[in-house]
């Protein structure tokens, strides 16, 4: 059996068992922070929707990409966060219900907001017949998002003592799904790093820095808590790949510019493992305290220690 024909499953069950563990351990006051504090998801949305189509069509030129890379990046900047954003807000010791939030919400607009960015930036390439899958994505956010992270609330709600060993026992079995996903896409030969070359890659990691950066940026500006700008970065970091490889068959399906449509693939599918590779390293960075970010905010949160001390 080919990975190609399970992938899909592994990323439903992943998603699956890492909405039902974080369920359990989330209070629906957890979500009216969210709501109470809207700058996070604005940011989101900003950097998602606005600049990020920007900067992939900055990058392109600046590294002379080929068409089909240089398309598959910006179906990159135009995707919703990914469903690894949420494993590595949790593994991060992010805002996770922030980041299922975020997650919900940009994949309910994007069935706008990735068209008419694809059809205003993507003009030159050629991309106007862009069929978004409506019914694939509200059933996945329905069914593989909104009922599991139901059930862990409830779970949580019923059982009280046992709640957190629940939700760690399963949060621990999504990790063992992530590690089969991780070296089955790593083996199946589908990601060859360097098949086009080094400005590809070199261009996808700059944008990942960027969009990063952003966040971090852009929190900072709007004095938002470490853990917000993390799990924002983490959102705008973590691309919704499966969706990409879905619209690139509707746009270049077999037979037709194969060798701009196998760019295109080449892009998504190394774009996916980069960013899930980053993500994880942020995430340790983030649990170890270092990195310019996290050491500033460790050492901020020492001080007022201190100085509340010094007051006692």
């Amino acid at each position: 059996m080919a990975y190609a024909d399970v992938e899909y499953f592994l990323s439903v069950v992943l998603l699956v068992t890492a909405m039902l563990g974080m369920g359990a351990t989330l209070k629906p006051t957890d979500f009216l922070n969210v709501a109470r504090a809207p700058q996070a998801i604005a940011l989101m949305f900003l950097v998602q929707v606005v600049i990020s189509p920007i900067v992939a069509v900055g990058i392109a030129r600046l590294f002379d990409l080929p068409p089909g890379v240089a398309i598959g990046l910006l179906l990159v900047a135009a995707l919703p966060g990914g469903l690894f954003s949420n494993i590595a807000t949790y593994l991060g010791r992010g805002n996770i219900a922030l980041s299922v939030s975020a997650t919900a919400l940009a994949s309910l607009t994007c069935l706008f907001t990735t068209s008419l960015v694809l059809r205003v930036a993507g003009t030159s390439a050629q991309l106007t017949e862009i069929h978004m899958p409506v019914r694939l994505i509200l059933s996945e956010i329905l069914l593989c998002m909104i009922l599991p992270l139901a059930v862990g609330m409830a779970i949580r709600r019923i059982a009280v003592r046992r709640h957190a060993i629940i939700a760690k026992t399963i949060i621990r079995l999504s990790m063992v799904v992530v590690a089969i996903f991780v070296v089955a896409a790593l083996t199946s030969g589908r990601i060859r790093v360097m098949e086009l070359g080094w400005r590809p890659p070199l261009a996808m990691f700059l944008f990942c820095f960027v969009s990063i950066w952003l966040c971090y940026g852009g929190g900072a500006l709007l004095r938002m808590s470490v853990d917000d700008r993390f799990t924002i970065a983490m959102e705008c970091l973590v691309r919704n790949v499966q969706l990409g490889v879905l619209l690139k068959a509707s746009i270049f399906p077999p037979g037709k510019s194969d060798l701009i449509g196998d760019a295109v693939l080449y892009s998504l599918l190394f774009y996916g493992g980069l960013g899930m590779v980053l993500a994880g390293w942020e995430a340790f960075a983030k649990r170890m305290e270092f990195g310019i970010v996290f050491n500033a905010a460790k050492k901020s949160r020492l001080a007022e220690a201190k100085t509340s001390a010094n007051d006692d």
